[in-house]
């Protein structure tokens, strides 16, 4: 009796341990991590269609279905982590209170086509950008604006 408790708690505990990977972020990585993937891009310019193209899917944006829309700052990660120090300001949400606004160089890459691949248009500007930011020390965690 003991043992079939004992296999039935390992059992258990394997589907809770699987059920728990099935709802880990994509990629593996954290919030911070999967910021910077998303939304890093220190070494180019940026700027152009090819550029969009080219980086959204290299960036895993284009899998399983194209993203409408993404941005990508142009800065070292010390800079854009440095926007976490700034004042805070209501997210978009307007019930987080996590929010911090910088200036910086960016590309905004915006869907064209779907079919038979993911086609982008590119623009390149420096504007105001606001970001999530969490943890501690303050990491960004989501691109807000």
């Amino acid at each position: 009796m003991a043992l079939q408790k004992t296999l039935s708690l390992l059992l258990l505990s394997l589907l809770t341990l699987r059920l728990g990977l099935l709802v880990q972020p994509s990629y593996g990585e954290t919030r911070y991590e999967k910021f910077q993937r998303q939304h890093v891009d220190s070494t180019g310019p940026g700027g152009t269609d090819f550029y969009c193209n080219r980086r959204m899917d290299k960036q895993g944006m284009t899998r399983p279905k194209c993203k409408d829309f993404n941005t990508f700052i142009h800065e070292n990660i010390r800079t854009i982590n440095n926007i976490c120090n700034n004042p805070n300001i209501l997210c978009k949400n307007r019930y987080d209170m996590n929010c911090h606004e910088g200036v910086v160089r960016v590309t905004d890459c915006r869907l064209k086509e779907r079919s038979p691949h993911c086609s982008y248009q590119g623009r390149g500007s420096t504007r105001r950008v606001v970001i999530a930011c969490d943890g501690c020390p303050l990491v960004p965690v989501h691109f807000d604006s």
